[in-house]
C-alpha cells in the first residue's frame, strides 16, 4: 500500500512546488541531470512546514531522499553551531522542536504509545518494501543523529522518549531486524541500526535500556558476528586508520552503551551472554587505543566496581578467557603503529591499573579469600585426635604426608591459570602486577613455581636471565605472612603448621637449587656473583623471620608439632641453599679491591651464623686477618665517604660472625697493629664518634657485648663510662690511653679469676651487705698502674692518671659501688709521687653526684670532654699534567699492553668447546693473531684451525656461527700485508662477534650476522664506518635498543685502540670527528658521555694520539666549547684539556696553532 501511495502520487509531486526554490525543474536536461542538481544545491531550512513538505512520504522518492540529507544537514547545522552563533542554534531548535511537535500523535489509551515521526517512519517503511538500501541506510542513521542532537536539550525529553519507544515497536523493530538479516558486507545497513539502538539505550540515562534488552530477540541478533572482524578485515585493518567507524567499532560502543545504562538486573543477565562478551573482546588488542581505553575504564567503573552488580555475575564475566585476553593487551604499544600523542594515556598503563585493582580487591569478583601457606580445605585451628594407645609420629603421619602428594587444592583457580600466561621475566609490569597478585593472594606462590619451569640458562647477564633473577629476588622479598596467613587467627588461632614444602617456596623458590646458585658463586662475572650473593641472604633473612614465626608461643598448640615444621623447613632451605664451605671459598678468591661483593659476602657469612649457625660451626673461617686489614684500611686518612661506610658495614658483619664464631682471638696483637684486635676495633669506634655519616650504633653494640660477655665491665652503665672517658680529641693522649688500657683488658681476658678476687677484697672493705657492681677493669688498673710510675715518663703518666680520674668518676656516676671506687683511686693515687697526677685522683670525685646524668641517660663529663676545634680543609693539590694524568687513570684505566704470558695458547686444548668458549680462551686467542711476534701468531692461528675442527665435531648448538666468526678472523689476519699482526680493530671485533653469536638475545645479533655475511675476511680500516653507521645512522631493531648499541660501540672503539696503526684508522674513519658530534646528542646519558672521553683519553695514551687530536680533530676548541656550555662533567674536561697539551708535540702544535692551543688550555685549567 505504502509502495503504490507513493507510485500515484509521483506525478503530483513533481509538479508541487517548494518554497525554498530547491525544485527548478528545467526542461532541457533529463531527470537524472535534475537531480545531480538537487544534490549539489544547499537547501536552508528556515520553517518547520518547509522541513514537514521536504520529508512527506506522498512524493518521488529522489525527492525523499533529497529532503531526508536536508533533515540530516540540519542536525548537523545544530550541533556544529557554536557559542558565537547562539541565535541561529536557537532558531534551528525552534524550528526543530515545532516540527516534533508536529509529527507527535499522542495515543487516545494510555497503554498504547505515542506516534512520532510517522512521515519519516513510513518512509523507512517505504524503502524497505522497494529494497533501496539508500533509504534503509539515510532514515535510521538520521534518527540516530536525532536523538543524539536533542539528547541533552530538557525541552525535547517528552518527544525523545516517546520516540524511543516508537521505535520499540513491532513494526520498527521489524525494519530493524531486516537490516541485521543483511550480509555482513553490507554494513552500511547494519551500522546505522546499531547506531540508533545505541542512542535509544543511552538516551536520558538508560531509560529506555531495559526496554531494548527486553527485545534481545531482535537487538542482540547477530551481535557476536558484527563484533568479529574475521581474518581478512583485520589484516586489512592493519593498514588502516583504526579510528574509523567499523562495524567492529560500532557494535562494541552499543555494548558499552549496555553496561553502562542497564540497570543491575539487566546488567547482570547482559553480562551472562556469554557468546557477546567473548567476541567483544577476542580482538581488543587489535582494536584503536581509545577504544581500549574506553572499554578499560567502562569495565572498571561499570562492572568490577559496579557495587549493585553480585559478586557471581562479575565472576562470571572475569572469567579465565576474558581474562587472558586482556592480559594481552600489555603488549598492545609494542605492536601498535599508532602514534601516541602528548597528553594521551597509554594502554599499558591503563590496564595495568586495572589489572592491579581488579586481582587484589577481593569486591571486584577474581580475587577470592585464602588461607596463605594452608592448602585450601585445611582445618589448622584444629588439633588431630590424640590417641593414648599408639605413638605419635607428628608431621611424619600418613595424614601430613600423603594429603597433599599429588598437588595442592588453591581458591583462586582463575588466578592460578592466568598467572602462568604472565612474563615477568621481560616485562616490569607483569612483573609488578605477578608480585601484587603473590601479596594478595600468597597461596600461589607454591603453585606458581610448581608447575613454572624458569631460570634454567646458563647464569650469565643476558636480558632474559636478568629478568628472571629480577622477579626471583621481588619475590623472596615479599614478606613473610602474619599467623602464616590465617584470616582468622583472633577468633580460632592456628595450632598446627602449615606444610614446609608450601612455606619453602616463599623463602627460596624451586627455581633457585643448589647447583645453580653455586655455579652463579663461582662466575667470573660479578653482575652474576654478587644477585647470588644478595639473594641467598635475602632467603637467610626470610628463613630467619619465619622461622620466628613458628617458634612463636602459641596456645592450645602442640608444641612438637611447630619444632618438627621448623626442622623440616631448615632441612628443605638446607638442600637448596649453598653450603657456607663455598661461600667462604667466594670470600677468599674475591679480590680485596672489590668492597662491594666482599661486603656482600661478609654480610651473608654473617647471616648464615645467625640463621644456620649449627652448619656454620662445622667450616672453620677466622677472620682474625681480614679483621686486621679492614682495620689497616680504616686508619688511613685518604679515605673517602663511600670506602669509609663500607668497611665499617665490614667491620660490623666482621664482628658479628666474631661473636658467634670460636675462631677469632679478641686479645692476640698482630704485629701490623699497634694494640690488640680488640683494641683496635675500640679505637676505631671512639675516632668515629664525631662522625655522623659513620653508622657506629651497631658497632658499639657488638664492642660492648664483647666487653659484657668477658666480664670486663659490669654493665652497660660501665660501658658508657669507659667511652666517655676517654679524650679522643688530642691523637697523642688519644694513643697513651689506649695503650695502657690495652694492657688491662688483655691480662684481664687471659687471668679473669685473679682480678674477680681483687674486685672481691675491694668490695669487702665496705658494707658486707652491699650488692652494688664493681667492674674488674678497676682491679686491673690498680695492678697496672705502678708500672706506668716505674717507667719515669711524667707526662704519660698524667696522660694515664687523668684518664683514670674521669673514668672513676663515671663509673660513680652510673651507679657502682661508691666504696670500691674510692678505695681505688686512693690505691692509684698513693703509689704516684707526681704532685699534678696526685692532684688529677684526688679531685676525682669532687662535686660528683648524680645531677650528672642527662635526661637521656647519658653521663656528663664536662671535665674530660674537650671541644672539637676545626681543622683547616687539605689544600688542594695544584692541577699539573702528573696529577691530571693519575686522576683520569684511575678513572679511566691505562693502555693494556700485550700480556708477556699467552697461556690460552695451551689451556684451550684441555677443555671441551663449551668450557673453552666461556672461559675466554678462543677470544684469548684470537687476540694473540695482533701480538707483535710472530711466534704467538703463528701458534695461534694452528690453535683457531685446530678449535675449528673440534668445534664442527661437537654438539654445540651454535658452532655454525662461532665457525664463520673465527673462519673470518683468521681470513682477515692472512690477508694482512707482509704477514704484520692483525690491528688490534680487527681482533677486537672478532672477540665482540663471537660473545654476540653466542647470545641471541643480543641487542646486536641480527646487525652482526648481516656483517659477517658480507664477505669471508674484512677490511679494518673500513670497520669503524660501517659499524658507526649501522648503529648511528640507522634505527635500532629494539624499541629500547639504542643506548645499549651506542654502549657496545663505543666500548668496542676504547678496546680497539692500541698503537698508533689503530689510531690512523680512526683518524681516517674520522671516529673521533663522529664521536664529539655524538657526544651533544640530547638522548645520550652522561654514562655514554663518560665513555666518549674515556675514548679521548685512550686516544692520548696512544704515541701521537695527543698531537693528532689537537689538529686533526679539534678538541681543544671542542672542549672549550664544552666547558662554556656548563657541562656536567668540565672537571673531567679540564684534566683532559692539560693532558692533551702535556703529551702532544708542543713545537708542531705551537706551529700549527700559532700559540693559540696553550692559550686555549690556560683559559679552561682557569
Amino acid at each position: 500500500m505504502v509502495r503504490r501511495q507513493f507510485e500515484e502520487s509521483s506525478g503530483r509531486s513533481k509538479r508541487r512546488k517548494i518554497n525554498d526554490e530547491s525544485y527548478r525543474p528545467d526542461n532541457g536536461h533529463h531527470h537524472q541531470q535534475h537531480h545531480q542538481q538537487h544534490q549539489q544545491q544547499s537547501i536552508t531550512i528556515t520553517s518547520h512546514r518547509q522541513l514537514r513538505d521536504l520529508l512527506y512520504p506522498q512524493q518521488g522518492a529522489q525527492e525523499v531522499k533529497q529532503g531526508v540529507r536536508a533533515f540530516k544537514d540540519f542536525l548537523t547545522s545544530i550541533n556544529d553551531t557554536r557559542d558565537e552563533n547562539a541565535a541561529q542554534r536557537t532558531n534551528g531548535l525552534k524550528i526543530l522542536k515545532s516540527y516534533c511537535d508536529s509529527q507527535f500523535s499522542k495515543p487516545a489509551e494510555e497503554h498504547e504509545p505515542a506516534v512520532c515521526f510517522a512521515d519519516i517512519i513510513q518512509t523507512w517503511s517505504y524503502g524497505e518494501s522497494t529494497n533501496d538500501d539508500s533509504l534503509m541506510s539515510l532514515i535510521p542513521s538520521i534518527l540516530a543523529s536525532f536523538l543524539k542532537t536533542i539528547s541533552s536539550l530538557l525541552e525535547f525529553k517528552e518527544f525523545g522518549l516517546a520516540l524511543c519507544k516508537h521505535l520499540l515497536q513491532k513494526d520498527q523493530l521489524r525494519l530493524i531486524n531486516r537490516a541485521f538479516q543483511s550480509p555482513k558486507a553490507k554494513d552500511h545497513l547494519i551500522s546505522p541500526c546499531i547506531r540508533l539502538l545505541t542512542e535509544v539505550v543511552s538516551f536520558d540515562g538508560g531509560v529506555n535500556a531495559k526496554l531494548v534488552f527486553a527485545r534481545r530477540d531482535i537487538t542482540l541478533k547477530r551481535l557476536v558476528t558484527f563484533l568479529i572482524t574475521g581474518k581478512n578485515a583485520a589484516i586489512l585493518a592493519n593498514g588502516t586508520d583504526k579510528k574509523k567507524p567499523t562495524l567492529r567499532r560500532i557494535a562494541q560502543r552499543y555494548v558499552l552503551a549496555h553496561l553502562k545504562f542497564q540497570n543491575s538486573q539487566m546488567k547482570e543477565e547482559f553480562l551472562t551472554q556469554g557468546k557477546i562478551m567473548r567476541s567483544f573482546l577476542e580482538e581488543i588488542r587489535r582494536d584503536s587505543r581509545d577504544m581500549v581505553i574506553e572499554i578499560i575504564h567502562t569495565l572498571d567503573k561499570n562492572v568490577v566496581s559496579d557495587s549493585t552488580l553480585s559478586r557471581n555475575a562479575k565472576s562470571r564475566f572475569m572469567n579465565r578467557w576474558n581474562l587472558e585476553r586482556l592480559v594481552t593487551l600489555y603488549g598492545y604499544e609494542k605492536d601498535s603503529e599508532e602514534p601516541l600523542t602528548e597528553g594521551e594515556s597509554s594502554v599499558l598503563d591503563e590496564i595495568h591499573k586495572f589489572l592491579v585493582s581488579l586481582f587484589t580487591n577481593s569486591d571486584k569478583g577474581v580475587l577470592l579469600s585464602e588461607t596463605g601457606w594452608y592448602p585450601t580445605g585445611s582445618t589448622p585451628d584444629i588439633l588431630p585426635p590424640n590417641d593414648k594407645e599408639s605413638i605419635s609420629l607428628g608431621l611424619n603421619s600418613p595424614m601430613y604426608i600423603d594429603k597433599y602428594r599429588d598437588a595442592v587444592p588453591v581458591r583462586n583457580g582463575n588466578l592460578s591459570a592466568l598467572i602462568q600466561v604472565l612474563r615477568p621475566e621481560s616485562d616490569t609490569l607483569q612483573m609488578e602486577l605477578l608480585l601484587k597478585i603473590f601479596r594478595a593472594a600468597p597461596e600461589l606462590v607454591y603453585d606458581y613455581f610448581s608447575k613454572r619451569t624458569m631460570f634454567t640458562s646458563d647464569p650469565k647477564p643476558t636480558p632474559a636471565w636478568l629478568g628472571e633473577s629480577t622477579f626471583l629476588f621481588s619475590t623472596i622479598q615479599l614478606p613473610a605472612l602474619k599467623d602464616c596467613g590465617w584470616k582468622d587467627s583472633a577468633q580460632r588461632p592456628v595450632v598446627i603448621p602449615p606444610p614446609a614444602f608450601v612455606v619453602i617456596e616463599s623463602i627460596i623458590p624451586r627455581p633457585l637449587t643448589q647447583k645453580i646458585l653455586t655455579r652463579c658463586l663461582n662466575q667470573n662475572t660479578d653482575v652474576v656473583t654478587i644477585f647470588a650473593v644478595r639473594i641467598i641472604t635475602l632467603a637467610l633473612k626470610k628463613m630467619q623471620a619465619v622461622l620466628r614465626i613458628f617458634n612463636q608461643k602459641r596456645d592450645f598448640a602442640d608444641t612438637e608439632l611447630w619444632e618438627q615444621a621448623s626442622n623440616q623447613l631448615l632441612d628443605l632451605f638446607t638442600q637448596r641453599c649453598p653450603s657456607l664451605k663455598d661461600i667462604i671459598a667466594l670470600f677468599r678468591n674475591t679480590p680485596r679491591s672489590n668492597l662491594p661483593q666482599q661486603n656482600a659476602v661478609l654480610e651473608l657469612i654473617s647471616v648464615y651464623h645467625e640463621v644456620l649457625p649449627t652448619l656454620a660451626l662445622e667450616e672453620k673461617f677466622d677472620v682474625t686477618l681480614t679483621l686486621v686489614s679492614v682495620l689497616e684500611e680504616l686508619n688511613k686518612s685518604d679515605l673517602d665517604e663511600d670506602d669509609k661506610e663500607m668497611l665499617f658495614s665490614e667491620l660490623e658483619n666482621l664482628l658479628s660472625i666474631a661473636q658467634q664464631a670460636t675462631t677469632l682471638r679478641w686479645w692476640q696483637k698482630p704485629g701490623s697493629l699497634e694494640y690488640s684486635a680488640f683494641t683496635s676495633i675500640l679505637k676505631v669506634l671512639l675516632e668515629a664518634k664525631n662522625d655522623s655519616q659513620t653508622p657506629v650504633d651497631e658497632l658499639k653494640a657488638l664492642v660492648q657485648n664483647v666487653l659484657l660477655s668477658h666480664s670486663v665491665l659490669a654493665d652497660s652503665k660501665a660501658f658508657d663510662a669507659l667511652l666517655k672517658s676517654i679524650d679522643v680529641d688530642d691523637a697523642e693522649k688519644l694513643g697513651t690511653q689506649l695503650s695502657f688500657l690495652d694492657n688491662c683488658i688483655t691480662r684481664l681476658a687471659k687471668k679473669p679469676v685473679l682480678y674477680l678476687d681483687m674486685t672481691t677484697s675491694l668490695k669487702k672493705g665496705g658494707d658486707e651487705d652491699n650488692k652494688q657492681e664493681l667492674s674488674l677493669l678497676i682491679s686491673t688498673v690498680i695492678e697496672q698502674w705502678p708500672f706506668v710510675v716505674k717507667a719515669g715518663d711524667s707526662d704519660k703518666e698524667i696522660i694515664i692518671a687523668s684518664w683514670i680520674a674521669r673514668f672513676l668518676a663515671a663509673l660513680y656516676v652510673s651507679g657502682e659501688y661508691h666504696g670500691g671506687l674510692e678505695s681505688a683511686r686512693d690505691a692509684v693515687q698513693q703509689a704516684t709521687s707526681n704532685k699534678q697526677a696526685q692532684s688529677v685522683l684526688k679531685k676525682a670525685f669532687k662535686h660528683l653526684d648524680k645531677s650528672t646524668v642527662d635526661d637521656d641517660g647519658d653521663i656528663e663529663m664536662t671535665a674530660a670532654d674537650s671541644s672539637v676545634t676545626d681543622k683547616p680543609a687539605p689544600a688542594q693539590p695544584q692541577l699539573t699534567l702528573s696529577v691530571a694524568e693519575a686522576e683520569l687513570t684511575n678513572m679511566f684505566g691505562s693502555l693494556p699492553g700485550e700480556p708477556t704470558s699467552h697461556s690460552a695458547l695451551t689451556k684451550w686444548d684441555r677443555c671441551d668447546v663449551e668450557t673453552a668458549l666461556e672461559q675466554g680462551y678462543i677470544s684469548s686467542l684470537i687476540l694473540c693473531l695482533c701480538s707483535a711476534h710472530s711466534e704467538i701468531r703463528l701458534q695461534a692461528t694452528a690453535a683457531l684451525q685446530r678449535f675449528m675442527h673440534k668445534l664442527l665435531e661437537s654438539a654445540h648448538p651454535d658452532k655454525s656461527a662461532v665457525y664463520i666468526v673465527l673462519g673470518e678472523v683468521l681470513e682477515t689476519a692472512k690477508a694482512v700485508e707482509n704477514d704484520d699482526a692483525l690491528p688490534y680493530i680487527g681482533g677486537e671485533l672478532g672477540v665482540a662477534l663471537l660473545n654476540i653469536v653466542l647470545n641471541p638475545l643480543h641487542k646486536l645479533y641480527a646487525k652482526a650476522n648481516k656483517f659477517l655475511n658480507k664477505g669471508p675476511r674484512w677490511e679494518a680500516a673500513k670497520i669503524p664506518s660501517y659499524f658507526v653507521d649501522k648503529i648511528l645512522l640507522n634505527e635500532s631493531e629494539y624499541d629500547d635498543g639504542w643506548a645499549d648499541e651506542v654502549a657496545w660501540l663505543l666500548a668496542f672503539f676504547v678496546t680497539g685502540l692500541r698503537n698508533s696503526r689503530d689510531l690512523d684508522i680512526y683518524r681516517r674513519a674520522n671516529v673521533f670527528e663522529r664521536m664529539l658530534s655524538l657526544y651533544n646528542s640530547p638522548s645520550l646519558t652522561n654514562a655514554l658521555k663518560k665513555e666518549i672521553l674515556r675514548l679521548l683519553f685512550r686516544a692520548m695514551q696512544v704515541e701521537g694520539g695527543a698531537t693528532t687530536l689537537v689538529t686533526r680533530a679539534g678538541v681543544v676548541s671542542w672542549i672549550a666549547a664544552q666547558i662554556s656550555a656548563g657541562d656536567p662533567n668540565k672537571d673531567i674536561l679540564r684534566r683532559l684539556a692539560i693532558v692533551l697539551e702535556g703529551r702532544s708535540d708542543k713545537e708542531w702544535v705551537k706551529k700549527w696553532s700559532g700559540g693559540h692551543v696553550s692559550k686555549v688550555v690556560a683559559d679552561i685549567v682557569g
